[in-house]
């Protein structure tokens, strides 16, 4: 072997050693400096901690990354539960500064289990994330208080999307079944976040668990069809009140009066009959079906439907209401047919105008009963029982109805 060569290879082997040398040297340096991070947090140097950390965690030479995440998560914790304990004393605290380290501290141990192949820090950090997750409700309170329907969404969708994006816990029962709170009324409270903030796209992202919260059911539909409304999406809006409809008489209306608008009679006839067909006995189906009806003048073919729903119902106003309108105009058709006859004879006259008085005598117990579940709304039924009264001649109780009208 030359000289040359074999001076080539010990300068190489030597070259190599003094490399890891170097590199094992910078393992054992950035390692140094969690290690006393750590005690630059438990001395409450809070800063000086992050500057040491941020270098190892960012210098690509730190062996045991699970302990650097570990101690930086204990650092964003407690950041934040320094605001909570301003809180708990009744000072004011910076909840901007609260949402910012909890989310960090949550994403910091979601990294540390990431590396931590033996597991060290499984124990002491899936506790800390079982404890942590109610805190994102706070965020969500504190945004939404401020008006910050972003920021409260965020939280909301964090704290349903929990077992999914922390594995430590993602198995627990106590977070795939929270007791604290209900994940349900959670999702409300993120669609109404996202309205809010006019972030119509992710109102449907909780939708379907929105929908099970019965106490906002309403709303969370209401919210939905005006979601639809503002994006522009017609089809859709008009797919979603059908199915809605079913069990709310605001949404039926809203979506045959668009029908009306665009003159539909036959779209308008589908939706009630589709209705009917798969609840002959539900009081919105039998609803719709008389005001379709209704709309196409057909008052006593509707007449029975309104009678209908206000029997599945004694408390449904529209419906009575409809019913004693359908009678007063069936009346008055017939003595306006009466006024179009030529050389009717006086009896003939006499009869038709009785089927007139007849026709308003049977919507007085109708408008009655708007008057009985309305009583402090005369507007809507005295001036139609005035009307009554004025067509079968009873002067006292029409006066009477000049009273309310006052």
């Amino acid at each position: 072997m030359s000289l040359k060569l074999l001076i080539y290879k010990v300068m190489n082997k030597y070259v190599l050693s003094i490399a890891l040398l170097v590199a094992s040297t910078g393992a054992f340096a950035q390692n140094r400096l969690v290690k006393k991070a750590q005690g630059l947090i438990n001395n409450n140097q809070i800063e000086e901690a992050q500057t040491l950390l941020t270098e190892a965690l960012n210098s690509g030479e730190t062996k045991d990354m699970a302990l650097a995440w570990d101690v930086q998560g204990d650092l964003y914790q407690r950041l934040f539960a320094d605001e909570l304990n301003k809180a708990a004393a009744h000072q004011p605290l910076d909840t901007a500064k609260f949402a910012k380290n909890l989310y960090a501290c949550l994403d910091a141990y979601e990294k540390c289990n990431e590396y931590d192949e033996k597991k060290e820090y499984a124990e002491k950090n899936k506790g800390n994330l079982m404890k942590f997750r109610t805190f994102l409700m706070y965020v969500g309170q504190f945004d939404f208080q401020n008006q910050n329907f972003a920021g409260a969404y965020k939280a909301y969708d964090a704290w349903l999307t929990y077992p999914q994006n922390h594995k430590l816990v993602a198995d627990e029962p106590k977070v795939l079944n929270d007791s604290v709170f209900d994940k349900n009324q959670v999702a409300y409270y993120a669609c109404l976040a996202a309205y809010q903030g006019k972030d119509f796209d992710k109102v449907a992202t909780h939708l379907e668990e929105a929908l099970k919260y019965d106490k906002e059911a309403k709303t969370v539909k209401q919210l939905h069809l005006m979601t639809l409304l503002e994006k522009g999406d017609t089809a859709q809006w008009v797919d979603a009140s059908k199915k809605y409809a079913v069990a709310d008489e605001v949404i039926a209306q809203n979506l045959l009066a668009y029908y009306t608008e665009k003159k539909n009679d036959a779209a308008s006839l589908e939706f009630a009959n589709s209705l009917l067909a798969a609840d002959p006995n539900n009081k919105i189906a039998n609803y719709s079906k008389g005001v379709v009806l209704f709309g196409q003048e057909k008052f006593e073919e509707a007449l029975p439907f309104f009678e209908k729903s206000a029997e599945i119902d004694p408390t449904f106003t529209d419906a009575y209401y409809n019913a004693g309108v359908c009678c007063c105009n069936t009346g008055y058709g017939i003595n306006e047919a009466i006024g179009k006859t030529k050389n009717m004879k006086k009896a003939e006259y006499d009869k038709e105008i009785e089927k007139v008085k007849s026709w308003y005598k049977k919507a007085e117990p109708f408008f009655l009963k708007v008057k009985e579940l309305e009583p402090d709304n005369p507007q809507r039924w005295a001036s139609r029982l005035k009307t009554v009264y004025y067509i079968t001649g009873e002067k006292a109780k029409e006066a009477e109805m000049d009273t309310y009208l006052k």
